[in-house]
Order: structure tokens, then C-alpha cells, then sequence
């Protein structure tokens, strides 16, 4: 068995993830394309701090892209993603939500509301009815609200403030059921959901909706097929142990060592030892003699959405405190991973403050030894202009290369961070 330093694997890793090639001068549709067949799924979040997060994995490997295009690309025919739940919430091509059918099995057993004995026949009711409903055509929840009646009594589910509808519910269900789809996000980002025809031939389709689902663990039961996920997995990691390829799919642990046992018969994976780990190397991957990158990471962008794997690799902790009360956060609510050369350098705390036109820098945190605030600074204004904000703001006590690359104007106070 091959052992390859963890400095070698890191770049293997950003290789594989798109960051070993120069930034196109002028990206267009075909530099998106690409990145996301290589990526093989973005997360979407509805937290817009800097930007929405299915927009930041282009910036960071491409640099500034009309966002106007990537929306066409996932939200008008022919799609090249569609949104399902292969990660978490993310854009993923059809083929690759085709083979989730056990995911799409157990939501339709046990999603929701159906099997309520008090209000299940109810719930199943309105299901059907919203399924005749988007027949017609695309809605979101909030016009499907006012088309559809219903007399199922509400529920506080205490999440987030929110206190979901019953139609919100049904439509998670058969969304996550695969018996509907998503065909776009509107401007204020609310799903416009669609029938799976209505959205990409290549969708799977479900049956009339039936509620006699059988046991998933039952013999012929709907299963994923976890070896073509694992498969694909590898090819946007690059190097992986078990949990990389089991996290990336969000795929249980047992299947997936299967799978990748297969895979390393077969050949297409080779066992290879990173620091006192069993890893599996794509056979055939040359290891890069250098990568010289410069980008601002999404917290959900799939370099670094898995913690565990970058700081195997990289030897960086990361988390994203939007969930931590702000009295124990260490470094922020929004922070930006910050990748310099082949290494996590930094995090930067950031956020777009549209109202004023500001990019804000509330907190940059370099790593030891890995201080790069000239082109932190650059990466920083490409990204302003990008976002098409007026100038950036840099809280005081950071470091002087960063406040100078851009400068308050004179006597100006910076306003409070958003």
C-alpha cells in the first residue's frame, strides 16, 4: 500500500474539487457546466450573509460569473441540476437523484404526517390534492395555500419561529418522496414546486402516489444504489477514507464500505495510507506538484462541508457558528474559509450589507504561520465587485496590509456590522 504525505493528499483534494486549473478570464456557462459535473452537487442554504450559498463554490473556482446565468442553468430547461435532498438541501444532476430510490422509499413510508392516526386520512387527502393541483402547472406553498382547502388542524412544531402549514408539510413530503419536484427558486426564494415531468425527463418517475410503501428494510425494497453514489463521490473527492464517501451523499457507513471495496476489486480505487489512515485514491490520479489557489470558501462548499475530512487533510478546525449563540461564537456568524496556495490559511467573518452597499470584514483569524492579508485583500475587492457593492469596510484592529488594499474614506466611521 502506497503512503502519500498529507500535503500530497490535500492537493489531490483540491485538484479533484476544481482548484488546481488558473481561473478562466470571462466564465460562461460552459466554465459552469464543468464545475458543477465535477462537484457533482452544491448545497443550497437560505442564509444570504454574503450571498446565497449555491452561488460562492463558482466564485471561488471560477471568479467573477454572471449569477443571472447559473440561475438559467439550474431553473430553465434543460436543467443541469435539479434540487433534492442527495446532501443536504443541494442542486445535483437528474442521474444522480435517480439513484436514490430507497431515500425516496422511507420519506414516502414515514414523511410527514400520513401515518398520523388522528389526522393522517386528512393529510393523504390533501396530498392528492396537491398533486392535481401542480398538474395544472408550477406554484409555490403560498399559492398553493390560497388554492387548496383543507381542514387539518395546525401544529407548533417550535423550529425556527416557523410554524409550518399543513400544505408546507404535505408539499416536503412528496417532494422528499420524489411524487414532486422543484422546478426553481423565486426571488424571494421560496420553492416553485412542479410535477418531476414538468421539471427534467431524466427524474424518476413515481407512481399515483400510494401509501402501502413496504418496509425498507424488507427484502425488494427500494434501495439506492450506493455503489454508483460512492462511485461519484470519489471523483469529486478525489481521496477519501470510508466517511468522506459514505458524508457525501449523506449514505450509511456499512453500504459504503462495501461499495468502496468493490470499487478498489475493480480497480477504479486504489488503498493508499494518509497520515495513519486507510484512504482510497481515484487509480490513475496523478498527484499534483503544486496548487496555487486563492478563494473564499462557502461554509457549504463541498471542499469543506464534511469537518472531519479537512482537518484530516489540511489540519484546519472548522465550524460554522450560525447555530451558536453569539456569546460563544469564537469567530463569527458567517465565516469564510480562506484557501492560499494548497493550505486553509484563515477565516474571514464577512458580510454583504446590501442597504449600504458595503462589503463588511467583521474578523479575519489566520492559521499559524499562514499570514497572506495581501491576497486576502484582492480576493476580497474581486468579490465586492462581483457582488456589485460600493466599496468594503474592515473592521478596526485587523491587519494594516487588509485595511490599506481598502481604505475607509476620510473621517468616515464604519456603521455597525449586519
Amino acid at each position: 500500500m502506497r503512503t502519500l504525505t498529507q500535503e500530497a493528499a490535500g492537493r489531490i483534494a483540491l485538484a479533484a474539487s476544481g482548484f488546481s486549473a488558473p481561473r478562466p478570464a470571462a466564465p460562461n456557462a460552459g466554465h459552469l457546466r464543468r464545475t458543477f459535473e465535477r462537484l457533482g452537487l452544491v448545497q443550497i442554504d437560505s442564509v444570504a450573509r454574503v450571498v446565497r450559498s449555491h452561488y460562492l463554490p463558482f466564485f471561488s473556482r471560477l471568479g467573477p460569473y454572471d449569477r443571472a446565468t447559473l440561475d438559467r442553468l439550474f431553473h430553465r430547461a434543460p436543467r443541469m441540476g435539479v434540487e433534492y435532498w442527495v446532501h443536504e438541501a443541494a442542486y445535483a444532476p437528474p442521474s444522480t437523484i435517480a439513484l436514490l430510490d430507497g431515500r425516496r422509499a422511507r420519506w414516502a413510508k414515514y414523511g410527514y404526517g400520513h401515518t398520523d392516526p388522528e389526522t393522517g386520512e386528512g393529510f393523504r387527502a390533501l396530498m392528492h390534492a396537491l398533486v392535481d393541483e401542480l398538474a395544472v402547472g408550477p406554484a409555490t406553498a403560498r399559492e398553493l395555500e390560497a388554492r387548496v382547502d383543507h381542514d387539518i388542524p395546525e401544529r407548533d412544531h417550535r423550529h425556527w419561529g416557523w410554524n409550518p402549514s399543513r400544505v408546507k408539510s404535505a408539499l416536503e413530503a412528496l417532494f422528499r418522496s420524489g411524487r414532486i419536484s422543484v422546478a426553481a427558486r423565486n426571488a424571494h426564494f421560496e420553492k416553485v414546486f412542479a410535477l418531476p415531468e414538468h421539471v427534467h425527463p431524466d427524474l424518476p418517475r413515481v407512481p399515483e402516489f400510494s401509501f402501502e410503501v413496504p418496509d425498507p428494510k424488507a427484502p425488494g425494497a427500494p434501495r439506492d444504489d450506493v455503489l454508483a453514489l460512492v462511485r461519484r463521490a470519489s471523483v469529486a473527492l478525489g481521496i477519501g477514507r470510508y466517511d468522506c464517501f459514505a458524508d457525501y451523499y449523506r449514505l450509511p457507513l456499512t453500504p459504503v464500505k462495501r461499495a468502496v471495496e468493490s470499487l478498489v476489486a475493480a480497480g477504479e480505487l486504489e488503498p493508499v495510507e494518509v497520515a495513519r489512515d486507510r484512504a482510497f485514491l481515484r487509480a490513475g490520479t496523478r498527484v499534483p506538484r503544486k496548487v496555487e489557489a486563492t478563494a473564499l470558501l462557502a461554509p457549504f462548499d463541498p471542499l469543506v462541508f464534511n469537518r472531519k475530512r479537512i482537518a484530516w487533510l489540511f489540519d484546519f478546525d472548522y465550524r460554522i457558528e450560525i447555530y451558536t449563540p453569539a456569546h460563544k461564537r469564537v469567530y463569527g456568524y458567517y465565516v469564510l474559509p480562506f484557501l492560499h496556495g494548497d493550505r486553509l490559511v484563515g477565516r474571514v467573518d464577512l458580510a454583504a450589507d446590501r442597504k449600504a452597499e458595503v462589503l463588511r470584514v467583521h474578523g479575519v483569524y489566520w492559521e499559524p504561520g499562514r499570514y497572506h492579508p495581501v491576497a486576502l485583500g484582492e480576493e476580497l475587492e474581486r468579490m465586492r465587485v462581483w457582488l456589485g457593492l460600493a466599496r468594503t469596510v474592515v473592521s478596526g484592529g485587523l491587519p494594516d496590509e487588509v485595511a490599506r488594499a481598502r481604505p475607509e474614506p476620510p473621517g468616515e466611521e464604519p456603521a455597525p456590522g449586519t
